[in-house]
């Protein structure tokens, strides 16, 4: 939390990233993505060029009580882009799920 209240938690995912790709010194570089309001939160690297490895948390209600949905995609960069985009956008209502 900031002193002005709750901070936006792709914010503090990206403050964490930054962290650690400095601590890391560069070795695997991480991205993170997301949108406003934190409902979804990627964590991202491309292992070679042409692939992409993305762990997915997706902010849910299920049966009442708050959840973090994660699910982890890698391979080809635009191919797994699409389906982890497919799956979160699945587990919040937004295309039905398969």
């Amino acid at each position: 939390m900031t002193e002005s209240g709750l901070k936006d938690a792709m914010d503090v995912l990206q403050a964490w990233v930054d962290q650690y790709n400095a601590r890391s010194g560069g070795k695997v570089a991480l991205a993170s993505g997301g949108e406003a309001g934190g409902a979804q939160l990627r964590l991202k690297y491309s292992p070679s060029e042409d692939t992409i490895s993305i762990l997915h948390l997706v902010a849910v209600t299920r049966e009442g009580r708050p959840a973090i949905l994660v699910s982890r995609f890698e391979g080809p960069t635009a191919e797994t882009s699409v389906q982890a985009g497919l799956w979160a956008s699945g587990q919040l209502g937004r295309r039905p799920t398969r």
